[in-house]
Parts: structure tokens; sequence; C-alpha cells
């Protein structure tokens, strides 16, 4: 998702009037922004609003460039092979689109796990963490604050660092200075313009050339900061105050945010800034507001109006839920390092550097003076300024700084006057320690493994005035209800069958009442969550940011999801076990259960060609196909044994990464038949027998199409029936058969074996057995009979 944009609210009043606003109006801003002001002598900053266009985030259109949340594609196109009689088509399926985050309802692209992502060194764990910072301020900087503009950016940078050192933000983040560039006169720098959006864009592409890769190296940074006093504008408003990416903070291309400089409560741009870089949503947005409860936390950093904080406060339990849950996720690896070197940020106090008239100065303009009879002090920054051809007391509903003095003795705190002594004690910090562990919460399942919680706080005591917050695993995970469910389709299954009579998806596109699990396509780190796909028509949703905690992570992978993130798991289910999966799909077995089966196709027609029937219980399924760049000779399908096609039937093909739904929770992926190389797999096991077929379009070219998977080898069963045939002349490979003695029993070369048949009463003798591909498997007896397997093998 792009861009937040942050707007200031500014009330006025003329000179020895009360203070406050006067006939409050609604006056029009940007999407998304809430805009309250009485007669102001300067336009108005109205609330951290997310711009409009395609640069919203909380619930606008235009999420990181992708269109409404829907997975789509491109246009069909239809081809004529060089021999058919008619048109090939393409059912082009929807494909998705890249950089979702939370709100997004499209499907993300894989994405390589480096740099964007990297598992966390400790699961659900408080570490800490250090972001590099790289500070520019631009030419209107540089003239309008002189000689002083060094100590003055930080000191707002040390006011920025202090919000995330807060208790409320449950995580330990250092903001660490390690570059500070001025862009004087003829200084490159990224081209001027006075659109958010624009400059965003401009500075992120300029800061990356500066960026050095390697994180020991002493000019590398994290995340970009660009201060100008250039008045930022929207697309329909001059009401911004900053913009920033959300949820790029290991990004070397987009971990950057622009601040316009408006006094030293830029610091809570700063911080709204960076907050959007870890992710953190407006605390109005949709999300937030179950988090944050009945008071909706207006007056906290994220808030979307910026105004005073509410004393003692500064981060919303959703800022730090989505704080949490980013860096749980393994998405600030960049941010574990600690910087060689850094500026040192000022520890005295703003308001004992900078006086309440320069406060007026920073704030309003060089010729701003405080208004000192508006009462009380420190309560709310009022200053001079000129509207209408008159002079006014005008504010942006911000504090005196903190250690501004109030009174002999006194100094500002929280918006308060306070004496000296109990200022230091708000100042003096405390380190916080961990609380008790909690109760085991319910197990998330009842079967088929689920997972309970236990959580502990830093609380005992909280950190406070900048302590250290406390470090170490914040949260335990057990596994439990592992027993295998009864029947079932499968977690994710039951799960996106679940919004089967939701409500439409919007766009006009009906709610699908078919919604299957999508694998294909999904990023690593979407893996937990619960993306489904409309079997007739073709597109998928995010339905769910995170899937049932328990749920597994794939059907590759044994890990199974927890909190949204996938945890390490063996194939019983049990977090931390190190069991696996045989190649028989036995769970600890050592694969001497099954034996592996392998061919090719080799003689090609034109049309359909039936090439092997996988039976059931086949697993580890794997079909490849390869074709010469643009050509287009053979092409892989999937058919039920009753003929229904369930892959690239009646000549129309599926160019895309999709996923064949075989029942039970199992599939099989398919990589798309514009792949020069196509591949059809799975782990299995089959629920049923399914028939691989080739679909020949070119009869000229070879075809280089390779089968394998692996069956049980013992059979559930054996049916006996007569053939009029006559003894079998050759010798067959042999398979597993039960003797008298009711031993299992294979090698070469016997001459006789027992079977007992199922329909037969009697023993049946065996010459040679084996088995044979096509509609069955057999085994030819003496006495002329047909032996074929059943259960495992399937009913043919």
């Amino acid at each position: 998702m792009r861009c937040a944009l942050l707007t200031l609210l500014v009330a006025a009043a003329a000179v020895g009037a009360a203070p406050g606003p006067s006939c409050p109006v609604t006056a029009p801003g940007e999407a998304g922004t809430r805009t309250r002001l009485g007669p102001a002598p300067r336009r108005t900053k109205a609330g951290m609003d997310r711009g409009t266009g395609d640069r919203d985030r909380d619930g606008q259109a235009g999420m990181d460039g992708d269109r409404d949340g829907i997975g789509w594609d491109g246009l069909g196109r239809t081809r004529v092979p060089p021999t058919a009689p008619g048109a090939l088509a393409w059912d082009w399926v929807m494909l998705g689109v890249t950089g979702m985050r939370w709100g997004d309802t499209g499907l993300p692209q894989p994405t390589p796990p480096s740099p964007l992502f990297s598992p966390p060194p400790q699961r659900f764990a408080s570490v800490p963490r250090f972001v590099e910072l790289l500070v520019v301020a631009d030419e209107a900087m540089a003239r309008f604050h002189g000689e002083g503009l060094r100590p003055y950016l930080l000191t707002v940078l040390a006011a920025a660092a202090r919000s995330f050192r807060h208790r409320s933000l449950g995580n330990a983040v250092e903001l660490r200075v390690t570059r500070l560039l001025v862009l004087g006169p003829g200084t490159p720098g990224p081209p001027p313009t006075s659109n958010a959006a624009e400059m965003l864009r401009n500075f992120c592409r300029w800061q990356q050339g500066l960026n050095v890769p390697d994180e020991d190296d002493p000019l590398h940074f994290d995340t970009a900061l660009l201060f100008t006093r250039q008045d930022l504008c929207g697309a329909a408003t001059c009401a911004t105050l900053g913009m920033a990416d959300v949820g790029t903070v290991c990004d070397p291309a987009r971990s950057c945010a622009v601040v316009e400089d408006d006094g030293l409560q830029s610091a809570f741009t700063v911080a709204h800034e960076l907050g959007h870089v870890f992710n953190m949503l407006h605390d109005t947005a949709q999300p937030c507001r179950e988090l944050n409860g009945a008071t909706g936390a207006a007056r906290r950093v994220m808030a979307p109006v910026l105004s005073s904080l509410e004393p003692g406060e500064m981060w919303s339990p959703c800022s730090a839920r989505f704080i949490t849950d980013f860096l749980d996720n393994g998405h600030g690896h960049c941010l574990l390092d600690r910087p060689p070197e850094w500026l040192p940020l000022p520890s005295a106090l703003p308001g004992s550097v900078y006086p309440v008239l320069r406060q007026c100065q920073l704030a309003f303009g060089p010729e701003s003076r405080h208004c000192g009879d508006q009462q009380p002090p420190c309560a709310r920054l009022w200053c001079t300024g000129h509207s209408g051809g008159r002079s006014v007391c005008q504010t942006k509903h911000f504090p005196w700084a903190d250690g501004t003095p109030c009174a002999p003795g006194s100094a500002c705190m929280d918006g308060a006057c306070v004496s000296i002594t109990r200022m230091q004690e708000l100042t003096t910090p405390l380190d916080g320690a961990w609380g008790p562990w909690g109760p085991w919460s319910g197990c998330s399942r009842s079967c088929g493994g689920g997972v309970r919680l236990s959580h502990r706080g830093c609380t005992e005591p909280e950190p406070l005035h900048g302590g250290r917050f406390c470090r170490g695993k914040r949260t335990r995970v057990q596994s439990c209800s592992v027993d295998e469910c009864p029947g079932g389709s499968g977690e994710r299954h039951e799960q996106c069958a679940a919004y089967n009579r939701g409500p439409e998806l919007g766009m006009g596109l009906p709610a699908p009442r078919d919604w299957v699990p999508r694998y294909s396509g999904v990023a690593e780190r979407d893996q937990c969550k619960l993306i489904c796909q409309s079997q007739t028509l073709g597109y998928y949703h995010v339905l769910q940011q995170r899937v049932a905690d328990g749920t597994p992570c794939s059907p590759e992978s044994t890990g199974v999801c927890v909190r949204g993130r996938c945890i390490p798991a063996g194939c019983d289910r049990i977090i931390g076990s190190k069991k696996k999966f045989d190649k028989c799909m036995n769970c600890g077995g050592d694969g001497s259960g099954c034996t592996k089966v392998s061919g090719a196709f080799t003689k090609p027609r034109y049309g359909y060609n039936d090439v092997v029937t996988i039976p059931a219980g086949a697993t580890h399924v794997l079909v490849r196909q390869a074709s010469d760049p643009g050509a287009e000779d053979v092409f892989l399908a999937l058919r039920r044994p009753n003929g229904e096609s369930l892959l690239n039937g009646g000549y129309i093909l599926v160019p895309s990464a999709t996923d064949v739904a075989l029942g039970k929770g199992i599939t099989l992926r398919y990589n798309g038949a514009t792949e020069a190389t196509e591949t059809l797999q799975g782990r299995g096991p089959l629920p049923q027998p399914v028939v691989l077929q080739a679909l020949v379009v070119d009869e000229r070219r070879p075809p280089r199409l390779k089968f394998s998977f692996f069956v049980p080898r013992r059979p559930s069963g054996l049916l006996a029936h007569r053939s009029p045939l006559g003894p079998w002349p050759h010798p067959f490979r042999p398979l597993w058969v039960r003797d008298v003695d009711g031993k299992w029993n294979c090698d070469w070369g016997v001459s006789s074996e027992h079977a007992r048949s199922r329909d037969w009463d009697q023993w049946v003798a065996l010459r040679g057995f084996g088995r044979l591909w096509g509609r069955f498997v057999g085994i030819w007896g003496d006495e002329g009979i047909w032996v074929y397997l059943g259960g495992i093998w399937g009913d043919f």
C-alpha cells in the first residue's frame, strides 16, 4: 500500500479573545482527511491523511499500485496449432499483484526471501532493533534554519527516538542517525516538487543510490528521512505534513519518508511516518477499531489528525500489535545489527534549548511571538500571526515543548507545569522486567493439529521514561489435538468453504460458492494468509490476513501457521518435532513401504493421449514436459477416470500457475502452459485415481514427457477375475502377494505364489506376476486368471 499523508490541525483566535477555534466549519480536504478549522491565518493542516488516488492506504483506492484487490491477469488470446482443425483457446486465469499489505485482497506474487524477508532469530520474542537513519535536509531547510539546522534536526530526532522507547510500543526499537546531509545551493539531490507523492518517489529513488548494501559499512542505512520546508500538497489540498510507504522498513528502494518541517512537533511527524514504514495503520482504520476498543486511541502517534498527544500515552494497542506482528513475521531482519557508529542525539529536553519564543518562530515563522496571556501555561502553544489584516493568536494544538520553563523552579512536562524535582523523576529511566507467564489458551482446533498459546508482559515493572524494554520470548506455543480428524477435506479447504455464502467482493463481482485454497504463486511470507480461489470464476482473494492457528503452511510443508507466521513442525503436527514424511508419506517411515513408478510418453498422436493412470494412494507425483522455446507441441492434461476434465481439457489451456483440487485437502500444483517446461506435482496421497494425458498439437516433434510417483508395496486386497486369453507367456516384475502363511513375499523368478481371492473362496496358484500400464494392474495366474489389485490401487 502506498503512502500516508500527515496533516495538522490549526486554530486561531483574535488577540485578546478566548483561545480556541471559532465558528468550526468543514473544509475540503484530501480523501481520508478530517479537517476542522477556524479562521486560521495559514493554510490548514488537518490530519495525518493517506492521500488520494493510487496513494491511499486506509480502505481507499490504489494499494501499492495494484487494482482493487482481486487477482487478475491480462486478456485472453487464441492460438491455432499448425495441424489443428480449429483454435486452441487460452483460458487466462486471474493473476495477483505485488506488495500487498493488511487491508489488501489480491494475491502477492512470489518475491525472493532476501532482502525483504528473512525469518527472525527467535520466535515471538522481543529483541533489540536498530534503525540506521540517513537524514537529509533540503535547501529550504538550510535557508530557514541557517547555522542552527544541524542541532535542530538532532533535537527533533531525539524526541522521535524517545517516542520509540515508550512502553506502549511493546518493542525495543532504537533510532540511530548514521548519516546527516544538508543539500545546499547546487548540491545534487532529488528533483524538487510540491507534490508530496512525487517528492517521495523522487527521494526514494535518489536515496537508494547513496546506500551501501554491506550492513557492516558505516555508510549503510536502513531508512532515509527527507526534511523540507516546502509546502507539501496532495491531489486536492496542501494539507500534507508527511508521506511514507507502508511496511517497507527493510526494502532499500522504499524504506523512506518525507517530512515537512513544522516546528518541534515535527518529531511526531517523524514518529508517525516511521510508524507507517513499520507497517502501522491509522488508528481509525477498520482493522484498528476493534484492537483499540471504545476509546479509539484518538490522541496517539498514529491518529489521522495530528494534534496534542494524550499525556503519558504514545502508541495505540493497534500500533503495538501491527509492529509486533510485522517484526515477528521476519520483516525487520535488517534492524538486528547494531551500527558501528552513529551521531549522538542530545539528551536535553527540547524546551530547555528552544524557549517558547523560538518555538513559535519555528512553528509559525520568524515574525511570530508567543501569546503570553493565554492560560494555563504548557497546555497549548499559542503564537501571534495575522489573518484578514488583523492580529490573531493561533495554535496547532500542541503543548509547549517538554523542558520549557513555565514558572520559577518549574518546567513543562507532558503539557503540565511541574516542579524541577518532579520533572527529574519523570525523566529518570526505569528498565522493564517480565511478568509471570499467563495461562494456556484453549486449543485452536479440536482435531487435526492445533496450538495453544501462553503470553507474558513486560509489566513487573513496566519500562518508564525511556527505560529499556524487556528482551526475550513473550509468547509460548504448544501443540495440541494432533489426532487425525475423521473424514474432512483439509483445514484450509474448510476455512475457504466457510466463505461460500459471503457478500459480494465489489467491482460487481458475485461472491463465489466454490472457494478452494490457492497455493500457486503465493510468496513464502504470505503462506499463512487465507488466499482462496473460485474454481468456476477463476479469480482469487485474500479472505483473511491469517489462517486459523495450526493450519499447515502449504501442501509441501509440515510447518503450521501460528499468528500469521509459519512455525516449523514435524509430520506428527508437533511444533519442534523432527519427524518427517518418507516418500510413501508415512510419518517417520523409512521409505520401505512403497516403490517408485516412472515412465515416459513416446508415441504422440494428435489430440488427447492417455499416458498413465496414477492410482489412488500415489505419493510424490512429478510430471515434466519440456518444450523448445516458442514451440507448441505437447501440453499436460488431467482427467478423472470417468472422463471429467481436471486440467487443460476441451482444448482450453491454463497458461499460468494453478492448483488442481482432488479432494480431502490434496492438490496437484501446475505451473502453467506458457512455461517452457510444464510441471505437475504434489505430495499426495491422492484420494482418487487420475489419468495423466498429453495434449499433442504437433505430431512432428518428439515429446519429452516424463512422470514418476510412488505406490505402496502392499496392496490392500486382491480381486480375481477369469481371463479368456490363457496363460501369460512373458515374465513381469513381481508385486507383493500374500502366501498361505499370511506373509508378504516379493522376489524375481518365483514360479508360483498363492493369493487369496476376495471373490472366490479358494486358493489360486500364480505362476508369474507383475503389472501392466493402462486401465488395470494385474497378475496372471496359472489358470488364466487376471488378479486386479483393489483398494490402494483403486477400482478401475
